[in-house]
């Protein structure tokens, strides 16, 4: 009886822990001049990702709610910026005056 109940209550977690979504947020930096921002660090916790030639990014598995995005353009001082990230994919781009 212990072993069917220990294996219903795995099942149960394991059934609650897939249904957890997460969710991802990308899009675009630029310069000023809006040129794209190639080489620029974005960093949401512990995922960074950097941008390509086209200035593109793509954070995925990301929890759904407000975090905070730091940017690292090459050679620039990191900036920091609250996003909120959805339940569906979230699109944001970003500009780099600074």
């Amino acid at each position: 009886m212990k072993v069917v109940l220990c294996t219903t209550v795995i099942l149960v977690c394991v059934v609650l822990a897939m249904a957890q979504k997460s969710s991802e947020l990308n899009g675009h930096v630029r310069y000023n001049n809006k040129s794209p921002a190639e080489g620029v660090v974005l960093t949401i916790g512990n995922y960074s990702v950097t941008t390509d030639r086209d200035g593109y990014y793509r954070i995925t598995f990301l929890k759904p709610g407000l975090c905070r995005v730091l940017i690292k353009p090459p050679g620039k001082a990191t900036r920091s910026f609250k996003v909120m990230i959805g339940s569906t994919p979230s699109q944001k781009d970003f500009v780099v005056n600074w």
